[in-house]
């Protein structure tokens, strides 16, 4: 009987090293994308936030120039010797705060007002007839609506020196 020296190796799976790679590559790929996803969602956040606010701002604009009207037709010019010409309010609470101020102008034959009424002469077209055009006057409702930019990175801070605003103007022109 013969003996044998035999060395037995154990056999190893090794794995090879582009399971490692491509695991790298995949997570670096999703990174990746995340980032990508994230920068889209914040300027989506961004644009929703302005839309709210200029479509806001657009709102209180129209109802603050009714509200103008109202105020200019009540109004006992008469009375008073004078013409209403400003309304300032202030509308929202004070992190989102929407300041709005209402010029009027009145323009016309300026006999049908008061001496203490600035408004605007249209001479060319005057007659001097108590009828058409001449008989009357109309408005022109200057609103301007001022708000702070939520998303402004001057606005993030709490200094309140520094915040930035955006105004959104609307001009109306009504007889009166």
């Amino acid at each position: 009987m013969i003996l044998t020296n035999a060395i037995t190796i154990p056999h190893h799976n090794h794995r090879p090293a582009f399971s490692m790679i491509t695991a790298i590559v995949t997570i670096v790929i999703m990174a990746s994308l995340t980032a990508l996803i994230m920068g889209i969602t914040g300027k989506t956040v961004h644009e929703t936030t302005a839309q709210y606010q200029k479509e806001q701002a657009a709102l209180l604009a129209r109802s603050y120039t009714e509200q103008a009207l109202l105020y200019a037709i009540h109004y006992d010019r008469i009375g008073n010797g004078n013409c209403l010409e400003s309304i300032d309010s202030q509308f929202g609470n004070s992190g989102n705060l929407y300041e709005i101020t209402t010029n009027i102008q009145y323009i016309g034959n300026k006999t049908l007002l008061p001496a203490g009424c600035n408004a605007v002469s249209l001479e060319r077209w005057d007659t001097n007839t108590s009828s058409g055009f001449d008989a009357t006057i109309s408005l022109m409702v200057d609103v301007f609506v001022k708000y702070k930019i939520l998303d402004h990175p001057l606005n993030l801070d709490s200094d309140a020196s520094n915040d930035i605003y955006q105004t959104f103007h609307r001009r109306t022109v009504q007889k009166l």
